[in-house]
């Protein structure tokens, strides 16, 4: 696999890919890593990549023409990828499909943002590594690096990978070595019974405990059984949506769909609620709604599901399908 990083400090990534698994990827030729200068494609002779945004307002943005021409020339048939406060979160399930691609550019931003024309034309996805805004998008770059390199094949050994957390969208359970008592605590009995079944199956128990406490909005889309998935704990009651707030968003001239998306109900009982409110409900849209058929099927072919493309363009399944067949024509 091949990753291409565009930056303004390219020396931040000297030293976090000198040493340890990443180190050992790149020497071993599993990972080849190259970090560029986005300065290097800057035509003044300050090497100027920014400017100062239309409309007003503090901080510069990345000027498009120095990024585009950098971008076109590292892509090839590159999957590129900036890094963005405004972008998708990044997680296991992106790692991974990101691992299966053969080339990816990573572009590390920086000031208020990059021209939106080159989001348009040239990006085809922003990842976010969560809703905290850092200094620049070299840290952000080096997490994908890491978690991508690891599970490129080969770089760690498989079955360590099917044992961490988020592989099958659970928490990894306590994990504990010698000596078998600490400061008067003692390591759970099961774990030192020899019984490797019994092992596998506290380490199971535990690992589901520890995501319903810690991470429990993970449990939906978990592999659990049929089994494990009865045993759960109930979950605590949503908070009822008020009309009040549908008809706020509605007037502010939200549709119907984002609303559902927003609120966790549906399409339908958006529009019959907000008509029992006695709001008179705006005609369909037009002009085609979300994204275009092109834009669904490239997104599509990074090995996103539908139901994941729905959400990353808020609209319905039914119009991600729509888009998906119009694109096959």
């Amino acid at each position: 696999m091949r990753i291409d990083v565009l930056t303004l400090f390219p020396k931040m990534f000297e030293s976090p890919f000198a040493e340890s698994i990443v180190a050992r990827a790149r020497a071993a030729g599993k990972l080849e890593l190259a970090i560029h200068d986005l300065r290097g494609w800057a035509t003044d002779r300050h090497r100027t990549v920014d400017d100062v945004p239309y409309g007003g307002g503090a901080g510069m943005v990345f000027s498009p023409e120095p990024l585009a021409t950098a971008i076109r020339a590292l892509r090839s048939r590159g999957h590129v990828v900036l890094l963005s406060a405004q972008g998708r979160l990044f997680d296991e399930a992106a790692a991974r499909r990101l691992a299966a691609l053969d080339h990816v550019v990573l572009v590390a931003g920086h000031y208020e943002g990059v021209d939106e024309r080159i989001i348009e034309t040239d990006v085809d996805e922003e990842l976010s590594i969560g809703d905290y805004v850092l200094t620049g998008g070299e840290i952000p770059a080096m997490v994908v690096i890491d978690a991508v390199a690891r599970l490129l094949p080969g770089v760690i050994d498989a079955s360590s990978l099917r044992e961490e957390s988020h592989t099958v969208g659970l928490l990894e359970g306590p994990q504990y070595t010698r000596p078998p008592e600490f400061e008067g605590r003692k390591v759970p009995a099961v774990l030192l019974s020899g019984d490797h079944a019994s092992i596998e199956k506290w380490r199971r128990a535990e690992a589901i405990r520890r995501t319903v406490e810690r991470r429990p909005e993970l449990i939906d889309a978990a592999e659990l059984t049929p089994a494990e998935r009865a045993r759960l704990p109930r979950p605590a009651a949503k908070a009822a949506v008020r009309d009040a707030d549908l008809v706020a968003a509605y007037r502010s001239g939200v549709g119907s769909y984002r609303i559902a998306a927003r609120f966790g109900i549906s399409p339908a009982t958006v529009r019959a609620r907000l008509r029992a409110a006695g709001v008179r409900l705006r005609s369909a849209r037009g002009a085609q709604r979300g994204p275009t058929a092109a834009e669904v099927a490239r997104m599509r072919a990074t090995g996103l599901t539908v139901r994941e493309l729905a959400r990353h363009y808020g609209v319905s399944h039914v119009t991600i399908l729509d888009r998906l067949k119009k694109a096959a024509k």
